[in-house]
């Protein structure tokens, strides 16, 4: 193969963009797959298509012009910088697929983060191979690709000299330029009058941020003014100001100071606490209460704990995490004087738990040794235990145990009882909605197993000090854990506001709880409820309790609630019985059934977004 000019080098470079443009198109086809239902809108269908084809094509050319400057270098490295760089583009991408298709948002630094601690997740060798051999692979034939057409370009033959004849890089551009009008022009006037078919499919494209102009829309008379107030008054806010409590706190000393042990499984979901799954914790749960519809405050840690600890929505997170606010729960206990055992398998930095709920405890134990979850479960219960041992006992303890194998499908090997059949390892590239879910459940029930085995000898040693007597345990979960139950491709969490990933055990036993507490059926209770009913019944707390929650007393007389609110990292849902209201961090929001599925049948209540509005403002100044 002949050398060639740098005219030639340029011309080679535009076809590989465009080339490498249109396999991107394809990879994200991938994500509409995920779309609930595909839209019959025609302008919907027309966005998508034109939104994609710019998209891609836009992402292609950035790539492309990052590599620009090394055309100019010798064959070898010239070569090696176009097809390492547009091989890592391609792979970001259809890596990029495989998140979407779990967890229905693109990566960033949050997944990143999450991704690359062995604390908080924790992915087989054979994962971590499979996706180098991906990238191995796509380096190869992009290199072919790029070794063809230089090839072609030096010969003068065919391919290269046709297109070039038909002008077809010149109408390439054309067809983008149109692709890109349309697509921000529909934006554009989709966001003037709230048009969901359009708005809420842009966040299907991954670093996508079409334009609006609503100033300008307004002035033509092209703006739902009615539906952009309420789209704005459900945009999550990030501000920092608080009022948090609301007044300062009437206490009075408790009757009798009672210990506290909160008991935390993550991504527990509620059909696994049963005889079979977790009999030791079901054992001693039948000494109290059980709710059998208790939901979490957010499909993820973050502000699953948060909702635990502090009793409002976890749309306050950012707030408090910029003001380094602790909750009053933890507060009060340490007002009367707590003994403060706080122990958490994954690391309380991430997310920025010793910045928020503890961030007033000194000496806090940050994380737990070990290389797998499951070693990292026996490590806190053995830490826990030598602290019990050690504690003054002439005072109250709060205990709060955090455990960690469900989360990563874990457990020490050879460990039994083993739910058969049961996959070796967690491959997420291996996950789609044709996956048998069965041996993944099984893993993750063997794991929920474990840590009720570990959970055993916490309590049994409470049991035979004594210590049980006058303890209120409370045993949940900070998330729920889908494995495709609605047969949307959705595997994890922090993906929608379905059962299968708020849904949570809850149970508790101790002082003040009696048979008298089983009246709450099926209605809804939740993390919020925790707080107010720890300070009112334990902690001497008389002020109503919308001054510093938005739960009610689980001990009080049962009420009958319409819908609550959980939130994810980039987003928050309004949970009822009958429907989802699905609430991007912008103000979008979705109508869903209770399986994820749009329904026009559905009505909206627009007195709940009033309500959920009001509380998730009410703590900030």
């Amino acid at each position: 193969m002949q050398q060639i000019n740098n005219k030639q080098r340029l011309r080679v470079h535009g076809f590989f963009i465009v080339i490498n443009a249109l396999i991107s198109m394809c990879i994200a086809a991938r994500y509409f797959s995920f779309l609930p239902v595909f839209p019959s809108d025609l302008i919907a269908v027309i966005f998508i298509f034109a939104a994609t084809f710019g998209q891609m094509v836009l992402l292609a050319s950035v790539i492309g012009l990052l590599t620009l400057p090394f055309i100019y270098l010798p064959k070898r490295w010239r070569q090696f910088s176009q097809v390492t760089f547009a091989s890592l583009g391609m792979a970001l991408l259809y890596f990029d697929t495989l998140v979407f298709a779990q967890y229905r948002f693109h990566m960033n630094a949050v997944v990143l983060d999450l991704v690359l601690s062995a604390d908080v997740v924790t992915f087989p060798l054979l994962m971590w191979l499979k996706g180098l051999g991906i990238i191995a692979l796509l380096f190869l034939l992009q290199f072919l690709l790029l070794r063809y057409l230089e090839k072609k370009q030096s010969d003068g033959l065919e391919v290269v000299s046709i297109w070039k004849k038909k002008r077809i890089l010149r109408y390439f551009s054309l067809l983008t330029f149109v692709s890109l009008l349309m697509t921000h022009g529909i934006h554009i006037w989709a966001a003037a009058v709230a048009y969901q078919p359009v708005t809420m499919v842009k966040r299907y494209l991954p670093l996508f941020y079409p334009s609006t102009s609503n100033r300008t829309m307004a002035k033509y008379g092209f703006v739902n003014a009615q539906s952009l107030a309420q789209q704005k008054e459900l945009k999550m806010s990030q501000a920092s100001d608080l009022h948090y409590p609301l007044k300062p706190l009437s206490v009075e000393a408790p009757d009798k100071a009672v210990n506290i042990m909160l008991i935390l499984v993550d991504s527990w979901r509620a059909d696994t606490f049963n005889v079979e799954n977790t009999p030791n914790m079901w054992h001693y749960a039948q000494r109290g209460v059980t709710f059998n519809h208790h939901l979490s405050a957010g499909n993820a840690t973050r502000t699953g704990v948060f909702g635990l600890f502090y009793g409002i929505p976890g749309t306050y997170w950012h707030s408090f995490l910029a003001n380094g606010q602790p909750p009053v729960l933890i507060e009060r206990l340490q007002a009367l004087d707590y003994e403060m055992g706080i122990f958490a398998a994954a690391k309380l930095s991430k997310p920025e738990f010793s910045q928020t709920v503890f961030n007033t405890i000194p000496d806090l134990r940050i994380a737990s040794k070990g290389k797998t979850p499951s070693a990292r479960d026996e490590d806190l219960t053995n830490d826990w235990i030598t602290w019990d041992q050690q504690r003054d006992k002439q005072k109250p303890a709060f205990s709060f145990l955090f455990y960690d194998a469900p989360h990563g499908y874990d457990f020490p090997e050879g460990y039994t009882p083993r739910f058969e059949p049961m996959t070796d390892a967690m491959n997420y590239l291996d996950l789609n909605n044709d996956f048998d879910p069965v041996p993944v459940k099984n893993r993750y029930k063997t794991s929920v197993h474990y840590v009720d085995s570990q959970v055993k000898r916490v309590l049994e040693r409470l049991e035979k000090t004594g210590e049980l007597d006058n303890t209120l345990v409370i045993i949940t979960g900070d998330h729920g854990q889908e494995m495709n139950d609605n047969k949307l491709n959705f595997w994890g969490h922090n993906g929608n506001y379905t059962n299968a990933q708020i849904q949570v055990p809850f149970a508790m036993f101790g002082p003040k709880i009696t048979g008298q507490n089983q009246n709450w059926g099926d209605r809804f209770t939740a993390h919020q409820d925790v707080v107010p009913t720890l300070a009112r019944n334990y902690l001497g707390v008389r002020n109503d309790l919308i001054d510093y929650s938005v739960g009610v007393d689980l001990l009080a007389e049962p009420i009958a609630r319409d819908w609550l609110i959980a939130s994810k990292y980039s987003g928050y849902g309004i949970v009822t019985n009958n429907y989802i209201v699905e609430v991007g961090a912008a103000g979008n929001y979705q109508l869903l059934d209770k399986t994820n599925r749009p329904d026009s049948t559905l009505k909206l209540d627009a007195q709940y977004l009033k309500e959920a509005f009001e509380q998730m403002s009410l703590f900030s100044k």
